[in-house]
């Protein structure tokens, strides 16, 4: 009931606020993540995706979830994250299969009624890092290009300087009072997991994650486009839906690292501005080494 009423509440927040330049500008890209819901101490894994409706012609997301014990699942932190991101991938398939079965329907039972799915590994002792090893094998120069398009900055050398700055700042604001809200870029064409793992590890050494208990949302198909990934460091409101739409930037309490500019996070750390102007080469590395924070300048 809670996980709805977040659904309905965001909803409906949603439509007040999205873009009045027609239907299309208002669809919902296929989203997923993890909820965190307070009231019943549960968590809910779950995909989100563009409209159903009713008899009426009244339009909602179509969601598909699961739901379990807050309590068993601690973090999540980088190396908890690999059940959760499998759940949440089978559940997003599962969205684009049910889509695509409701453009050439038959026998719904017999394409989807033997469907389960797996929450193995979804408890306090699982440990993986296996991500780790496919990080390694992306060199950081095509991630930045697969994220470039999304991003305020086109030099890597600049951007890579700006993330370590604002990461810095996070850093600094650090303790029990601190709940940002933050949005990470993702880049088109990489495995979503290997980059939700690896920002998770870039905050971790900026953040207390084992103490936290954060929501985490993936939005905008990745393989297909630039996606985003938000962190919620607190408690989810009704406004939070907006991070899985196109009328995210209207959230004045979002930290969104794709717009930061060199002027602004440099002007906020004072001491750090000025200096040599980065040049334009290629960041060198892979993006293990740069979630690592030990990213080698070219």
């Amino acid at each position: 009931v809670e996980f709805h009423d977040w659904i309905l509440k965001g909803y409906e927040t949603y439509q007040k606020r999205r873009p009045a330049d027609g239907r299309r500008a208002g669809r919902l890209p296929l989203a997923g993540g993890v909820v965190r819901l307070p009231q019943s101490g549960m968590t809910v894994l779950a995909s989100i995706q563009d409209y159903g409706g009713d008899m009426r012609g009244r339009p909602f997301p179509i969601c598909f979830y699961v739901g379990f014990p807050t309590a068993q699942w601690p973090g999540p932190t980088s190396s908890r994250l690999a059940p959760a991101s499998r759940v949440v991938r089978d559940l997003m398939v599962l969205g684009r299969e049910v889509s695509q079965f409701l453009r050439f329907p038959g026998r719904f039972e017999t394409h989807f009624g033997q469907r389960g799915v797996d929450l193995s590994g979804i408890d306090r002792q699982t440990q993986d890092d296996s991500w780790i090893g496919q990080a390694r094998k992306i060199p950081l120069r095509d991630w930045f290009a697969g994220v470039k398009s999304g991003l305020n900055i086109d030099n890597p050398q600049a951007w890579v300087r700006v993330v370590a700055l604002w990461g810095d700042k996070i850093a600094r604001l650090e303790s029990d009072t601190f709940e940002p809200t933050l949005r990470l870029p993702l880049a088109a064409g990489l495995p979503v997991e290997v980059q939700t793992a690896g920002w998770l590890r870039w905050l971790e050494s900026r953040m207390d994650l084992e103490q936290r208990t954060l929501s985490l949302l993936v939005s905008g198909e990745p393989e297909r486009g630039v996606g985003h990934l938000s962190v919620i460091a607190r408690e989810v409101a009704p406004e939070d839906f907006l991070l899985v739409t196109n009328a995210a930037g209207a959230l004045s309490y979002l930290d969104d690292l794709s717009k930061v500019t060199p002027a602004k996070v440099e002007g906020e750390n004072g001491a750090e501005a000025g200096g040599p102007p980065p040049d334009s080469s290629e960041p060198a590395g892979t993006w293990a080494d740069f979630v690592a924070g030990v990213t080698a300048t070219a």
